[in-house]
């Protein structure tokens, strides 16, 4: 059964197409409930462990808030206030967390993870399969007010805010996997499929990578060398 990871760019996707494929693996989905599962670990509010959690500019907050509503892209939860916010420490136990959440996903098998770094952290995984999901920003944006139908007119984000929000979005992620991995979220060479949904549709790219996953046998990768992003 299959271990997919997928990193994203802001209104690309990368969600939907998750879910869905989560959908035609009957896999465990994890997204959100990485930071469900971090905060329980350690005994601190899901609300703190999401500020930690590629985090999300508060001048977005209520923007993000509104498209989430619409399905396109994950919830945004609310950044903690400065009181919240602990030293280092509490940054480090947080990762180690998420790295084991995400690890013990990959140890159970059939799973979809978004974001949270997990093609870094299941670099070395045999069997998983590392897709970077992406669009040009006007791609993006479209897909994002098309998220936003339902909210009324006078309240939708306007288009320059909408790019505005991508960028402090997909920096906050660039920032995350810098510090945590130092890497560079967006070089190909640590993924094996990287799909633009700008060319493709979201169910058209869970196709594709729903074919590469299944042709990644774990006995091809048993019996043989490792294959790596890039190689």
């Amino acid at each position: 059964m299959p271990i997919i990871t997928i990193s994203r760019t802001f209104g690309a996707g990368g969600t939907p197409i998750g879910r869905d494929l989560a959908r035609r693996f009957d896999a465990e989905f994890l997204d959100r409930s990485i930071v469900a599962a971090v905060a329980a670990r350690s005994g601190i509010s899901e609300a703190e462990a999401s500020g930690y959690d590629e985090q999300l500019p508060s001048v977005w907050q209520r923007v993000a808030a509104m498209l989430a509503t619409g399905g396109t892209e994950l919830a945004m939860p609310p950044v903690p206030s400065e009181h919240l916010v602990a030293g280092v420490a509490v940054e480090e136990q947080l990762n180690r967390l998420t790295r084991a959440v995400i690890e013990e996903a990959a140890d159970r098998g059939n799973a979809v993870i978004v974001g949270r770094g997990g093609a870094f952290i299941l670099r070395r995984h045999p069997t998983a399969v590392h897709v970077q999901v992406h669009a040009p920003i006007g791609i993006r944006v479209r897909h994002l007010m098309s998220s936003a139908e339902e909210i009324p007119a006078d309240a939708r984000p306007d288009e320059a805010s909408l790019k505005a929000l991508c960028r402090s979005i997909d920096a906050r992620r660039a920032e995350y996997v810098k510090r945590l991995f130092q890497a560079d979220w967006l070089d190909p060479s640590h993924y094996h499929l990287a799909i633009d949904t700008g060319a493709f549709d979201f169910r058209q790219a869970a196709d594709v990578i729903e074919l590469a996953a299944r042709r990644r046998s774990p006995e091809a990768a048993a019996g043989g060398e490792e294959v790596r992003p890039g190689s």
